[in-house]
């Protein structure tokens, strides 16, 4: 009985340094994991945002070419408008005359009201 008690802080002595050991070896392959798990995910994150960006600068050129293309309608349309504009006070000056007049009294009373 002496000789098992004595054998017993052997034992757990033993025991705990190897459990110590495992603790240690548990810890780098975690560690490890760990490492390759986080570089696999900045690879996959990089990859998706560099597809994103790709994305937001296609549509962004795109987006850019309608606003230039609908610009051009507009200036296009604009003077057109003011060609339009100037034939016919060119054709009719007396009925333009009115008509301006007419437009300048009621903005003015318009803007009278409003304040």
């Amino acid at each position: 009985m002496d000789q098992a008690k004595s054998k017993l802080p052997g034992d757990i002595g033993s025991d705990l340094d190897s459990l110590r050991a495992d603790v240690a070896r548990l810890s780098e392959q975690l560690s490890a994991y760990i490492s390759e798990e986080k570089s696999t995910w900045a690879r996959f994150l990089a990859r998706e945002a560099k597809t994103a960006r790709s994305v937001i600068d296609e549509t962004l050129s795109d987006v850019g070419a309608k606003a230039s293309e609908y610009g051009d309608v507009a200036r296009s349309q604009a003077a057109d408008l003011q060609k339009a504009t100037a034939d016919y006070v060119n054709r009719k000056p007396l009925q333009a005359l009115a008509i301006a007049a007419g437009v300048g009294l009621v903005l003015g009373i318009w803007s009278k009201s409003r304040s």
